[in-house]
Formats: structure tokens, C-alpha cells, sequence
């Protein structure tokens, strides 16, 4: 009974069986980082402003960004074919950006110091060609003092 025990403890721990299973768990978990990795590349899109853009000069160009900046007032004009717009934003600290867009749904309250995101591609002639274009819509709260800050009325 003795020498039954003392075969039992002497054999490995990754011997055979376990060893298969332990590479083939290595080898699932390495495939599944793998794919994670790659599917959040695809989808990653960096979101910066005009200025910061502006900064990063031609290793910005053909890499997809968000850009956020205000419209540049009276800038806003569309295309002959009526299917596109052209117009510049600007933050406080740089110099304008052209913005072309076209082919899709133009928000409504785009307008002269509107924020505006735009998520596209910037060309060589500094040019950001958007297919994608966000305005955000001013809160009638923003400027109001904390006691005219009616919250439970925004449910409603």
C-alpha cells in the first residue's frame, strides 16, 4: 500500500493530459486578446480640438479623428448639388479649419458659434472631410444661476 501512495506523489504535476490542457487554455486566452485587440483598434477614433489637430501637423492626415471646434460665423455655405456643406471651426487658440461634408443629414441647429464635431479625415491640403457631423444643441440652463436650474422639469 506504501509504494501505491509513493507512485501517486511522485508523478508530475504537467504531465501529459494537464499539460494539454493548460497550452490549449494559453493558446484560447492568447486568440481571444488577440481578437480584442484588434476589434478595438478598428473602432477607435480619437477625439481632439482644432488647436490639438492643428498640432500634430501631417501625421494627422488620413487617420480618422472626432474634431471639435465652434463654427466660424458666417463660414456656413452649400454645395451647388444642395447634398453637401462647407464651413470652418475654430477654437479659442488656433486658426480655422475647413470642414467639407457631404452626402448625409445636416443637424438643424447648425449655426454660426454652434459646437460643432465633426468625425472624418484630414487631407493633405489641410482640408478635414467629414462623414459624420454632431452639433450640440445649447442648453437653455447653461447660463442660468444654480436656484433657475429646474431638473425635475427635464423629464417631464
Amino acid at each position: 500500500m506504501a509504494s501505491l501512495a509513493h507512485s501517486n506523489s511522485t508523478r508530475p504535476f504537467l504531465s501529459g493530459q494537464n499539460l494539454k490542457f493548460f497550452v490549449a487554455g494559453g493558446v484560447i486566452a492568447l486568440a481571444v486578446a488577440y481578437l480584442v485587440t484588434m476589434g478595438l483598434q478598428g473602432t477607435t477614433v480619437y477625439f481632439l480640438t482644432v488647436s490639438e489637430l492643428q498640432a500634430k501637423g501631417p501625421a494627422a492626415q488620413n487617420q480618422v479623428y472626432r474634431v471639435s471646434g465652434n463654427l466660424v460665423p458666417g463660414t456656413l455655405a452649400k454645395d451647388s448639388s444642395g447634398l453637401g456643406i462647407q464651413f470652418l471651426i475654430a477654437d479659442p487658440s488656433s486658426a480655422p479649419l475647413p470642414v467639407v461634408y457631404r452626402g448625409g443629414q445636416v443637424p438643424d441647429i447648425i449655426g454660426d458659434n454652434i459646437e460643432i464635431v465633426a468625425e472624418g479625415k484630414l487631407d493633405a491640403h489641410g482640408t478635414f472631410t467629414a462623414n459624420n457631423v454632431l452639433a450640440k444643441c445649447p442648453s437653455r440652463l447653461e447660463n442660468a444661476p444654480p436656484e433657475e436650474h429646474d431638473y425635475s422639469a427635464v423629464g417631464s
